[in-house]
């Protein structure tokens, strides 16, 4: 799962943060997991210089600076195969310890 995270929120964050995993298509159900790395750079929105493979991450509000976000990528213990497709809406709360 990649969870697209603010740039404030990132000093709490590290690989083997616990995460807990709700997806859009069954909220009821939750997957543990844990961070497996945190990503370095994205694309800037202000048409700075553009570096190959670095993902791009929409902010929110065009008119009012807002933090970046960055993609955390969080490892689920034994995902469902049938409810995990790509590209699907999930929520990952984070416990940082």
């Amino acid at each position: 799962v990649i969870a697209n995270f603010r740039e404030t929120d990132l000093k709490n964050i590290r690989s083997g943060t616990p995460a807990t995993i709700r997806l859009m298509s069954d909220s009821g159900k939750t997957f543990e997991g844990k961070v497996d790395s945190i990503g370095y750079g994205v694309l800037p929105d202000d048409g700075g210089l553009v570096l190959g493979g670095l993902p791009k991450v929409s902010r929110s509000i065009n008119w009012v600076r807002v933090a970046q976000r960055f993609p955390v990528k969080i490892m689920v213990n034994k995902p469902d195969p049938e409810m995990f497709r790509i590209g699907a809406s999930a929520v990952a709360n984070l416990e940082p310890q």
